[in-house]
């Protein structure tokens, strides 16, 4: 698949395709009467009769999206096929009218993107509707199907089960030392090794829980587990609502700060348990360079994918927050940011030669290949 490009965000920012609305019998021109532009009413009608993948015309929905017939064929063709295809830059194309046919693999994940199913390709289960999804249930009590309700209960239990009690944790060792304790900076600082590393053991345990982490093979298991684990303690960190920035200062540092604001954010969505579940387990399934078999990764994460896009459709609570999917995977990339922060943290600590990190955080080092 090529360099390491994680969760990419060109590959599932999510769209949401306009409200389809009916357009008027009556033909409307550019210049509304006397010379004046169209209300924003028509306007809001054009942009709804356009492709949710390229922005071309779009007659009528394909695949449960409105979109062209271009987009609908290059769909339904690369699934009939399962044609896998290569981006030849950073998976981050543009994917326009213009530019659309430039990546195939852009191309086609913008498809998924903006919520084009897969399924609906290959069943005939909706013989006489040419492959289109019913309307979205105009009933909150209406369920989405079973599979993706078994796999989010899995990921909730998981990080549930795997959640220790933060708040009886003694953190007393974190706080800002005086010049007299300044002795005492080896044993802090081994402490906080300490707790990295049991949030670490922590995490293993969490991922083992995933359906399918154990159905991969064991080097990509580690591969994942070693490239993702800062990113999952960042996150856990930051929705815990436990650690102050003001007991963690003398060893955190500045990289603190940025986990609280990203934990800020976090209460600013009002993610709930379930999204939170399904945001870390994307955090661990994603494409990491050097993985050996990246199809069944793929997969897994793909499942992931649709149980999230899934739980923002049907959720009652979900439907209420605009654009709640895209917003959920945008928030991964910054996990990525705050890793690499922690990363140049944990080095700078090495090069004090107050005490020595343990072999798994020396190990981090090593496989994050950052120029340190």
């Amino acid at each position: 698949m090529g360099a390491d490009a994680g969760l990419d965000m060109g590959k599932f920012r999510m769209q949401s395709p306009p409200t389809p609305s009916t357009p008027s019998s009556s033909r409307s021109s550019p210049i509304g009467e006397g010379g004046m532009p169209p209300p924003p009413t028509e306007h809001k009608q054009k942009e709804s009769l356009m492709c949710a993948v390229c922005g071309d015309n779009a007659a009528c929905q394909h695949y449960g999206v409105r979109t062209c017939e271009g987009c609908k064929g290059f769909f339904k063709r690369t699934v009939q096929k399962g044609a896998k295809y290569v981006c030849l830059a950073d998976k981050n194309c543009p994917v326009d009218k213009r530019r659309r046919n430039r990546c195939q693999f852009c191309r086609f994940q913008k498809c998924l993107v903006v919520g084009m199913v897969k399924e609906v390709v290959r069943t005939d289960s909706l013989k006489g509707r040419r492959g289109r999804l019913p309307s979205k249930p105009k009933s909150p009590q209406e369920s989405p199907p079973s599979p993706p309700v078994s796999l989010i209960t899995a990921l909730v239990r998981a990080h549930v089960d795997t959640s220790p009690d933060l708040p009886n944790l003694d953190f007393s060792k974190f706080k800002e030392p005086s010049s007299e304790e300044a002795g005492e900076c080896h044993e802090g600082l081994a402490h906080f090794y300490d707790v990295i590393l049991q949030s670490l053991d922590v995490i293993k345990s969490w991922a083992e829980k995933i359906p399918g982490f154990l159905d991969l093979c064991s080097d990509d298991r580690e591969l994942l587990l070693q490239s993702a684990c800062l990113e999952i303690f960042v996150l856990r960190v930051a929705s815990s609502e436990v650690l102050h920035r003001l007991q963690c200062l003398p060893n955190f540092g500045e990289w603190i700060n940025s986990i609280v604001e990203f934990g800020l954010s976090l209460q600013r969505m009002t993610i709930d348990i379930s999204s939170l579940a399904c945001m870390a387990a994307l955090t661990l399934i994603t494409q990491r360079h050097g993985l050996k078999e990246p199809s069944k990764m793929e997969e897994l994460q793909m499942k992931i994918i649709d149980c999230l896009r899934d739980h923002c459709t049907y959720n009652s609570e979900a439907q209420k927050k605009p654009q709640f999917f895209s917003r959920i995977l945008g928030t991964i990339p910054e996990l990525r940011t705050l890793c690499r922060e922690g990363l140049q943290r944990l080095y700078s600590l090495k090069t004090q030669n107050i005490c020595p990190p343990p072999p798994v955080i020396e190990n981090l080092f090593i496989s994050s290949q950052l120029p340190f």
